[in-house]
């Protein structure tokens, strides 16, 4: 509700969330057709290994307090 701005942001809102269910809804059905191919050590074993790149890409995000120590004080 935060990054929602203007005069819609209550639409904005709920389509972002709609979207955000089916981008958890479309993993979900692929990985119910795959686990039964896997079995369940090699599905969990995949899983973990896949998760690395998001975990580095974690060091990158951008924090609002950093940002604000690195500007120059006006």
């Amino acid at each position: 509700m935060y990054i929602s701005q203007g005069e819609y942001k209550t639409s904005h809102f709920a389509i972002s969330t709609g979207i955000m269910a089916l981008g958890m809804m479309l993993p979900g059905i692929v990985s119910g057709y795959l686990q039964p191919l896997l079995g369940y050590t090699l599905f969990f074993s995949l899983v973990c290994l896949l998760t690395i790149p998001g975990m580095i890409v974690l060091f990158f995000i951008p924090l609002k307090e950093e940002a604000q120590r690195k500007s120059p004080a006006h």
